[in-house]
């Protein structure tokens, strides 16, 4: 396995003045920073080009900072204290964005995460658990001051304080796993379990992601040995993929959609932080691929010309997951069908938990098996 890359921080520098469109106050912030050579980083403040994002804009609301070697940055903020906050060089092409959103966590609190970290040629989206549920409430515990750490700042204080999204999806009946020999069912009786939740058939909310595969076809693999070998488990993951590929819902939307996976097989290969050209699903430690304190993460990687060429997926191995949504336990088939969404270009959509790629699941539910009005339409617009 690769060494995880360095997680990315704030750029230095104790004083910062505020971008202006106008020259003159780009001067003016230069000379307040004082010491030799405030002359060219007027002049540097005055030429550079304004950080872009990466993708379309997510918020009219935002705060632009131009930095005196040239660099700048720009935070979006959205709704309930979630930003975007993108670093871009001096040629405003950006270098890291991330997404950062309020958790609730273990101990009662809000915690911002870190949702999405995103550099050119490479994406990766984390998935966050119950913090009533207790081995995901003790992993995150074990890595939050990391997580906390990772976090990029807004590019000035986030005019809304953060705060978590009441959930709209009402208690599930308890299910217990099934004993040992018990047969699983298959997997168009595992979604068609998969009741409407809360605001599921209404919200029409969806976010972008990179890209789409252009040939509207792509093959992975699963490591079956990171799963125990459990070919329950392996169906779980090859039926989450094809929710997508046959718009699996629960509201009467019909499919309309020229999307194919196909698994591949099993490998001995591992996912990566880069490309290695294999799509590839496993379970083992968040950490070393820079996803501490997630459920599950997924990767997507683009070449030189913004094709997408790869997506891995990792499921966090301190968890307990279930194929059957057991009472606390994470139900595999639910939480691949929100990292299956991303395999396909689609990010966190997160006005509601009804929503299959809300950025956080409940342990022991079911629904995001079942795709919301918001989830189809995101699924559309990638593959018209």
């Amino acid at each position: 396995m690769s060494a995880a890359p360095a997680l990315p921080r704030p750029f230095p520098g104790a004083h910062r003045c505020a971008r202006s469109a106008a020259v003159a106050l780009a001067t003016a912030c230069a000379l307040l920073t004082g010491g030799a050579g405030s002359a060219s980083a007027a002049a540097a403040a005055a030429t550079t080009v304004r950080c872009a994002p990466p993708g379309p804009a997510l918020s009219a609301t935002v705060a632009h900072e131009q930095h005196g070697d040239g660099t700048s940055e720009v935070t979006e903020f959205l709704p309930r204290g979630e930003y975007r906050v993108t670093h871009c060089g001096r040629d405003g092409d950006f270098d890291v964005s991330d997404t950062v959103s309020p958790l609730l966590d273990p101990d009662g609190g809000v915690t911002l995460v870190t949702t999405e970290h995103r550099e050119p040629g490479v994406a990766v989206d984390m998935l966050y658990g119950d913090p009533t549920e207790r081995t995901w409430a003790a992993d995150f515990r074990a890595t939050r001051a990391a997580r906390r750490a990772a976090v990029i700042p807004p590019t000035v204080p986030s005019p809304t304080p953060p705060a978590a999204v009441p959930s709209s999806l009402p208690p599930e009946p308890a299910r217990e796993a099934p004993g040992r020999g018990e047969k699983q069912a298959d997997g168009e009786g595992l979604t068609a379990r998969a009741a409407v939740a809360g605001d599921a058939c209404t919200n029409s909310q969806y976010a972008l992601w990179l890209g789409a595969w252009t040939s509207r076809n792509y093959g992975y693999y699963v490591n079956r040995s990171r799963f125990d070998w459990n070919d329950n488990t392996v169906t779980s993951l090859i039926v989450s993929h094809t929710n997508w590929d046959r718009t699996a819902n629960s509201c009467g939307i019909p499919d309309a959609t020229n999307l194919n996976s196909w698994h591949l097989g099993s490998t001995a290969t591992t996912i990566h932080t880069y490309a290695d050209g294999a799509s590839v699903i496993d379970r083992g430690d968040m950490a070393s691929v820079g996803c501490a304190g997630a459920l599950a993460c997924t990767f997507m990687f683009t070449d030189g010309a913004g094709t997408v060429t790869e997506t891995d997926q990792r499921y966090n191995q301190a968890i307990t997951f279930s194929n059957v949504g057991a009472s606390g336990a994470y139900d595999y088939q639910s939480v691949g069908t929100h990292e299956s969404g991303h395999s396909i270009g689609l990010t966190h959509a997160n006005s509601s938990d009804a929503l299959t790629m809300y950025y956080a699941v409940r342990a022991g539910t079911t629904h995001a098996r079942s795709l919301a009005r918001g989830d189809v339409i995101g699924l559309r617009v990638r593959y018209p």
